[in-house]
């Protein structure tokens, strides 16, 4: 199973009962303890992390884990601080990968990899990608579980569309830095899609 796969479970799970341990998702799903802990911990609700749908009862033992919803207004300005936030930084991301020197190395003709440099740049765009995607996740399933209030719905369809807008964005400033090869292409992608919210790729199904 892979971790998307996982993390979509576990959410499932967790939003049709009051609670679950670590052990009985372990049992449930049959995932190495390593993937469950990175993915509780990525989701766990904290305050530095609000957004997070996963809270953890430590009062109990074994801990318990279960959803809380967390409020739209939270959503609402946690989004729109956070695309705000990262529009710059997003600049001198792609300034910096704009230049050939600084995304790639050549190891023959028939190879290309990525430099230091640009692993790291990818690296951070593909989270930038990832966390997108869970804030526009956590806007359908909010609508969806009727979490969200009705005089509400336009701005969180607005949050959404926002977020539609700038991985769109990202995605399309991407495709700019295609090299002619074949080759500088697949670098890119497998480098950079591999988190776990980022699904789309850089060549068009269509």
């Amino acid at each position: 199973m892979t971790k998307p796969e996982l993390e979509k479970r576990i959410f499932l799970h967790l939003s049709k009962i009051p609670f679950s341990t670590f052990e009985d998702m372990r049992e449930i799903f049959k995932c190495t303890k390593n993937d469950l802990t990175e993915i509780i911990e990525k989701n766990t609700k904290t305050d530095l992390g609000p957004l997070g749908f996963i809270l953890v009862d430590r009062k109990k033992s074994p801990y318990r884990y279960s959803i809380e919803p967390t409020n739209y207004d939270t959503i609402h300005i946690q989004i729109n601080n956070y695309l705000k936030g990262i529009d710059s930084v997003l600049k001198l991301f792609y300034k910096s990968l704009s230049n050939k020197s600084n995304l790639f190395e050549n190891d023959s003709e028939d190879t290309i990899s990525l430099s230091k440099k640009g692993r790291i740049t990818l690296d951070s765009i593909s989270m930038i990608l990832d966390r997108i995607q869970q804030l526009s996740f956590l806007i359908t399933h909010y609508k969806s579980i009727n979490q969200i209030p009705k005089n509400r719905i336009e701005q969180s369809d607005e949050d959404h569309q926002k977020c539609l807008n700038m991985y769109s964005n990202i995605i399309k400033n991407l495709q700019n830095l295609k090299n002619e090869g074949k080759l500088h292409q697949q670098s890119i992608e497998l480098h950079l899609f591999k988190h776990q919210f980022v699904e789309n790729h850089l060549t068009p199904s269509i």
